[in-house]
């Protein structure tokens, strides 16, 4: 899953949005925000006193999750799922990007034998 740049550049550091942000920004209604808290698929972040408050991170899987609810037709409980199966998946790509930074690049061994034939150019 592939996120837009609009989605991620704001996204590389910690960020906390309201519900009605979030209602805005993936167009659902308070009514569907309290379903997929009731499902599982949103998690507030603890109660401040305010107004609920949501990790910023769950923005970009919850939209795709919703366009393909446009796409499919899908059941708000199917969008909870997948939001959480795409945000796993993302949490797992930045794992595997993590790693792959810390493990050196190999290097390649000399090759034996007569060098490689280049065309000349005259």
């Amino acid at each position: 899953m592939q996120a837009p740049e609009a989605d991620w550049a704001w996204l590389a550091t910690p960020h906390v949005i309201a519900q009605h942000e979030l209602e805005h920004m993936c167009g659902l209604q308070a009514v569907q925000v309290e379903e997929l808290v009731e499902y599982g698929a949103l998690v507030p972040l603890p109660d401040t006193g305010g107004p609920r408050l949501f990790d910023a991170g769950c923005v970009p899987p919850l939209r795709e999750a919703l366009r393909l609810h446009a796409v499919f037709d899908l059941d708000l409980f199917a969008v909870g799922l997948l939001a959480g199966y795409l945000q796993r998946i993302q949490h797992l790509e930045q794992q595997v990007h993590a790693l792959r930074a810390q493990v050196p690049h190999p290097v390649r061994p000399q090759r034996e034998g007569p060098a490689p034939w280049h065309e000349p150019h005259g």
